[in-house]
């Protein structure tokens, strides 16, 4: 619990605080900044930002980076003005802080994700947890092994019979087919991949990973035919996915065969659409 009656107003320079990337994780908005700055720059409209003062003597920002950096374009870094400063908190209470200040604003949901990491929430935690089990990491870096997807991660976390069960099954399954590139955690793909496995939790998963793989152009050629789908029968996009991967692990298959639909579709919870992170 964080105590708000230990914050005060200080007067503090803008160069004098500094961004710790696990607190506040989103990098600055220059394009904000830059658009400000031909406004022309207004002390006024600066307001009174947020700051952690940590044990070391190092400053660093909770709300109003933006602020900041605004203050030091425009060569008023040095100036002091009013902040409010909370002091003795741990990382964690600093990432919460974050989180609470800035939960009415357009924060993407990557970034509020990985404040919630840092801030030990159970569900970010664990998501991290069991990507990193199967080589991947939650982050916007867009690398091979890197999911943005973080709203499809938790949609899908929260699906099946436990929390968390249902993701692990999909990324097992995608990186036996596919290894780590970024096709294969498209929100789209991997939400139409989740509805199969809650479906279906008595499929085969060696039999589909093998499926997938032999599939001719991988992931972007059944994210593609899904598309196919929504245009033709009006479903969503991971309701399409849905459909090709049942179709694929259905074919030279006697037994065991996955019941298909047809159109249209009732659209799911689990949709695509509704999530505000693609991949």
């Amino acid at each position: 619990m964080i105590d708000m009656r230990g914050k005060k107003i200080e007067a503090v320079a803008p160069e004098d605080v500094e961004t710790d990337p696990r607190v506040n994780t989103r990098p600055v908005d220059r394009a904000w900044v830059n658009r400000k700055m031909r406004e022309g720059y207004d002390r006024k409209r600066i307001g009174v930002p947020t700051v952690s003062a940590r044990t070391d003597g190092t400053f660093v920002w909770l709300d109003g980076q933006n602020r900041g950096a605004l203050s030091i374009a425009a060569g008023y870094g040095t100036e002091k003005i009013d902040m409010q400063v909370f002091r003795d908190l741990t990382v964690a209470q600093e990432a919460e802080l974050f989180l609470g200040l800035n939960d009415n604003r357009r924060v993407a949901p990557i970034y509020k994700f990985l404040a919630e990491v840092t801030a030990g929430r159970k569900q970010a935690q664990e998501i991290t947890r069991i990507a990193h089990q199967y080589g991947w990491s939650v982050s916007d870096a867009g690398g091979s092994a890197s999911i943005g997807a973080v709203g499809a991660l938790n949609s899908i976390y929260r699906s099946g019979p436990r929390p968390g069960a249902t993701l692990e099954r999909v990324l097992q399954v995608i990186t036996e087919a596919w290894g780590h590139t970024p096709e294969a955690v498209n929100a789209h793909l991997i939400t139409g991949l989740a509805l199969v496995i809650n479906d279906c939790p008595h499929l085969s998963f060696e039999s589909l990973a093998r499926k997938l793989k032999a599939a001719n152009g991988g992931a972007a050629s059944i994210l593609g035919k899904g598309r196919g789908f929504r245009s033709a029968t009006g479903c969503t996009v991971s309701q399409g996915v849905d459909q090709v991967i049942r179709s694929l692990y259905n074919s030279g298959r006697r037994a065991g065969r996955l019941a298909t639909w047809g159109p249209p579709a009732p659209r799911s919870s689990l949709s695509s659409e509704q999530l505000t992170v693609g991949a």
